[in-house]
């Protein structure tokens, strides 16, 4: 498959108890930019999106088993309070029930965790995705799908957003003079995933 550079707006709703909620929103000011075929976003996802033209309205669901999984609770458990400590103390401005925290897996890999409880030396941290067992209900509208350039491809495998360099297509966060955009070409916020 041909890479594409698709922008697209949207609200995700999902079922909360029996009441479809809006949980996400991509406006035009700030919308949702991705290379087509690289796996940044469900495989579904994209093939919805692919026969779009710019300007096209979209309404579909994705299943919860292809995108965020099904729920385990063997993600559920408990970890030793003081990895959390910085310079010996615990941060509870941070680390309280609810919050996502950044955390890394024994292989350096990044992982988001939200914290279920704070105990005396336990925190009790769950690993599923905060959507895990919930069909996605997406509504939009595409504003990009074009062919991708090779460098754009080339930024988004090699770990960077790819979008900085001529980005003027409205995708990729810097759109080449952004104060964000470093000399490499990568935006701020792709040094920090």
């Amino acid at each position: 498959m041909k890479h594409k550079v698709m922008a697209v707006t949207y609200e995700l709703y999902v079922d909360m108890d029996g009441e479809e909620t809006l949980v996400e929103e991509c406006t035009k000011e700030r919308p949702f930019c991705f290379v087509t075929g690289v796996g940044y976003t469900f495989e579904a996802f994209e093939t919805a999106l692919l026969p779009l033209a710019v300007g096209e309205k979209f309404e579909f669901v994705v299943k919860a088993d292809e995108a965020n999984g099904k729920r385990n609770e063997d993600y559920v458990f408990d970890v030793d309070k003081s990895i959390f400590y910085v310079d010996g103390e615990f941060p509870a401005d941070e680390v309280w029930p609810g919050n996502v925290v950044p955390m890394l897996d024994a292989d350096g890999n990044r992982l988001q965790a939200t914290i279920v409880s704070v105990k005396k030396d336990k925190v009790t941290i769950d690993l599923n995705h905060p959507l895990a067992d919930k069909d996605l209900h997406f509504k939009g509208v595409v504003i990009e799908n074009r062919p991708a350039t090779d460098d754009e491809v080339k930024g988004v495998t090699q770990g960077c957003c790819g979008g900085c360099k001529g980005g003027d297509q409205g995708c990729g966060g810097c759109k080449g003079g952004d104060a964000n955009c470093e000399a490499d070409g990568c935006c701020e916020g792709c040094k920090q995933d």
